[in-house]
């Protein structure tokens, strides 16, 4: 993963193709779950699963170490279970995070709720399938994943938007928090790592991983020379 540059048409960035398709899928599976707030007439106990690379063959580009870690995370945004509950907003804690209230009174949260969540919702939909469009099929110099000019904030937002997801399953919830997931990404796993252990391992690399993309966006977006 190189650096966010500027060029002529706006912002772009390197990627290995494993690394393109590691964040397509999380944009893809994060959209996924905003739209399981969808509301629908279908049966609200019936629920969707996201879609899997469980038995995924090894991507171009990606080491041993990578495959560990990506078989680890196996893209699955939920270690228990990788289920949305369709039509069911608030059966995923994640949607509060994603769609959060505009108000702590019920009453008022709701009147607003009525008039702007679909139009955030689908917002933030849009702008996540676009994103993980460009990474699959790069449309930059020399095949780098390109943010045109005037698109920067949609990016960000769709990035950041990811790091919600995974910070919620990750239970971050303070600086205190984000130290020790970083800690856990420096640490050698150990020969009696659980499954648990080992999806929180990967997952904490990947959101580690996202950070620094984003953070490479904001500095090439404002100037700067890009995150150490």
């Amino acid at each position: 993963m190189r650096a966010f540059r500027r060029v002529s048409q706006g912002l772009a960035c390197g990627l290995d193709d494993w690394e393109r398709e590691l964040l397509a899928r999380l944009a893809l599976e994060v959209r996924a779950i905003l739209q399981s707030d969808e509301p629908t007439d279908e049966d609200a106990g019936e629920s969707a699963v996201l879609p899997s690379t469980r038995n995924d063959p090894g991507r171009p580009g990606e080491s041993e170490r990578d495959r560990e870690v990506l078989a680890a995370l196996d893209f699955d945004l939920d270690q228990s279970s990788n289920h949305v509950h369709t039509g069911r907003p608030a059966s995923d804690p994640v949607v509060g995070v994603l769609l959060p209230e505009a108000s702590e009174d019920p009453v008022t949260a709701m009147e607003v709720s009525s008039l702007t969540r679909a139009r955030l919702r689908s917002g933030k939909v849009d702008r996540l399938a676009r994103m993980a469009a460009e990474l699959r099929a790069p449309s930059g110099p020399e095949a780098t994943v390109l943010v045109p000019i005037g698109q920067e904030a949609e990016w960000l937002g769709a990035i950041n938007d990811i790091r919600l997801v995974l910070a919620q399953r990750l239970g971050i919830e303070s600086a205190q928090d984000a130290g020790r997931v970083h800690d856990v990404v420096s640490q050698e796993a150990s020969e009696s790592e659980t499954a648990h252990e080992q999806w929180y391992r990967g997952t904490a690399l990947v959101y580690d991983m996202v950070t620094w993309w984003q953070e490479s966006l904001v500095s090439a977006l404002f100037g700067g020379t890009g995150p150490a």
